[in-house]
């Protein structure tokens, strides 16, 4: 299947009319159906006889959300099984195409909606938070850290295919077609064919099987809240829950004031309002509604029993939580930068800081001897010398020689215009709590908007005098950028810095000028006295600008970051490539 396929042309939701109508009236009727050749569908658990791989039996009498989530009612989940040749298939890019897939979904079913086409959509649109999935590599919620589901078990009775289980209102079964199409084109991307199956047979399964092999921890969205579950596991849920939530609000006292108007009876429209002048959205509340913290019906907004518990643990908790949160930043690590999988470990460079292998230098202090090379050193000496034995000479004699680790001044430089509401704006925050709990660099924060840019945090390592500056910075206005390039400089040569590194963060290109009438001709302007100064430079910015933004980053004497969208791993991992270059 071809990249363009995945476009879904204008016409394909509506060729889904017939097959989603059929599809329900099977799973009406306790049945399941073949998506295409690779692909079994229906709300119960499949099951594999490996003398028969072309067969899938579906258990007609063990429902996918009880058996998977420990759900009380029937037909609430949708079970996906994408069969292919046996390897492995990344978790990560299959929840990429999926959450591709979900979005356009959504974007064609409004519009035929909206033009009474094809089927009517419901009114609950379908949401990538109510999405797990699970190959040989990991799993989790396709919205979430994706680092789940990984059993030895687990993984290896994924070999040969992609699982996928998902919440949706019943008419939107098309957006099955959809999820299908996406597993696919990621099974393909692995270099793997799919597997045709033959044929489905209907079978019941035992009411006492053991799913040990197939369970794990995971962040889903889809598990049953409350009911009777142990102290520590009631309050390990409680913790993941606040995780969640930070992707979707500044602060986890945030979440609280929230919860606390939702129980003092505030309406649909009226916590929306909160939540926006927060800096969220409809997208918070509709993870809340998700979680099963809260319900939302009729414009009215209530706490479930399990959002009550959770609104009295954080009225108890809150340092606790925040505590833990705190760790969670500082734990987060790109994959190439985690323990023993670093790119300075691969060139042997582990211990307290970077080393290099030289021959031995007598009147030099001595460092740690690299016995394996010395030894190396001597056979190929020894090679070399007619009738000669192994013998370490002085010659021979290697170490390393290790170098102190500089620590880094960062500054971040943050576009807080209105179009870095939401998301954007969030994980421009997350990088900075990241960096500040997980490296020993002194943090500052120049925020611009507007007409201005503004020094909200000199640097420091305060961890709640950062806090406070983050929770008041609020998206606004247009994109002073060369105001904010010359005001970074500026504080930078008032704070008689050593190892400066700034890291732009921008989605957008200069709109407002600083001294000229060309926004645009000012910012290369100030990004060239940053080359200048000699400074460290980084920008990470987003696709659609490429050009200008290159432009930049070649006057700064800096590097360009080009993301298709702010995401909170790949700036992560921006940054402490970058950071590597100056403190190593």
């Amino acid at each position: 299947m071809s990249e363009a396929k995945l476009d879904y042309n204008a016409g394909f939701f509506t060729e889904l009319d017939g097959p989603a109508a059929l599809l329900q009236t099977l799973f009406r009727d306790n049945k399941g159906a073949r998506i295409g050749q690779s692909t079994v569908a229906s709300r119960k658990m499949h099951t594999v006889d490996a003398a028969k791989p072309e067969t899938v039996t579906i258990l007609t009498n063990v429902d996918a959300g009880k058996a998977f989530y420990n759900r009380q009612n029937a037909d609430e989940v949708f079970h996906l099984d994408v069969f292919h040749q046996c390897g492995r298939v990344d978790h990560r890019q299959v929840a990429s195409r999926l959450r591709q897939a979900i979005e356009v979904y959504g974007f064609h079913s409004h519009i035929y909606a909206s033009h009474h086409l094809g089927f009517k959509a419901g009114s609950y649109a379908v949401s990538a938070d109510l999405v797990d999935v699970q190959t040989g590599t990991g799993g989790g919620r396709i919205t979430g850290s994706l680092s789940y589901g990984q059993k030895l078990s687990l993984r290896r009775a994924h070999e040969n295919h992609v699982h996928i289980t998902a919440m949706l209102p019943g008419d939107h079964a098309a957006s099955l077609f959809y999820l299908v199409l996406a597993a696919e084109d990621a099974i393909r991307a692995a270099g793997l064919e799919l597997r045709r199956n033959e044929r489905i047979v209907y079978g019941r399964g035992g009411g006492n099987g053991d799913l040990s092999p197939y369970c794990d921890q995971s962040d889903s969205f889809l598990r049953q809240k409350g009911g009777a579950a142990s102290a520590a596991a009631q309050r390990h849920q409680y913790l993941q829950d606040a995780t969640d939530l930070i992707e979707e609000f500044d602060t986890v006292q945030d979440v609280r004031d929230i919860l606390e108007e939702a129980d003092g009876g505030a309406g649909e429209q009226k916590l929306l309002q909160s939540l926006a002048r927060r800096g969220s959205g409809e997208q918070a509340l509709r993870r809340l509604e998700h979680q099963g913290i809260v319900t939302v019906e009729g414009g009215k907004v209530r706490l479930t029993e399990y959002g009550k518990g959770f609104k009295v643990y954080l009225d108890r908790h809150l340092p606790e939580i925040e505590a833990y949160l705190r760790r969670a930043f500082r734990l987060f690590r790109p994959p190439a930068w985690r323990p023993g999988r670093s790119k300075l470990l691969a060139e042997g460079q582990g211990g307290i800081g970077p080393r290099q292998l030289k021959m031995r230098d007598g009147s030099a202090p001595a460092g740690e001897l690299a016995v394996a090379e010395t030894v190396n050193a001597a056979a190929r000496r020894s090679v070399e010398t007619v009738g000669g034995g192994l013998e370490i000479s002085a010659e021979d004699l290697r170490e390393f020689v290790r170098k102190r680790r500089q620590k880094a001044e960062l500054c971040l430089v943050v576009d807080a215009s209105a179009s870095m509401t939401g998301q954007r704006l969030r994980a421009a925050k997350f990088l900075a709590r990241h960096l500040l709990l997980s490296t020993p660099d002194r943090l500052s924060i120049i925020a611009f908007q507007e007409d201005s840019a503004k020094l909200v945090l000199p640097l420091t390592r305060d961890w709640q005098l950062v806090e406070n500056s983050l929770r008041g910075i609020r998206s606004y206005g247009s994109t002073p950028l060369a105001g904010a390039l010359t005001a970074c400089l500026a504080y930078l040569h008032d704070a008689n810095v050593r190892n400066p590194l700034i890291i732009l963060i921008t989605d957008g290109i200069p709109t407002v000028a600083d001294h000229s009438r060309d926004p645009l001709a000012d910012s290369l302007e100030a990004a060239a006295a940053i080359r200048q100064s000699g400074y460290g430079f980084a920008c990470i910015g987003l696709k659609p600008h490429r050009s200008f933004l290159a432009q930049l980053a070649e006057r700064a004497g800096g590097s360009l970051y080009v993301m298709e969208e702010l995401e909170k791993h790949a700036m992560v991992n921006a940054a402490w490539c970058e950071r590597a270059g100056r403190v190593l």
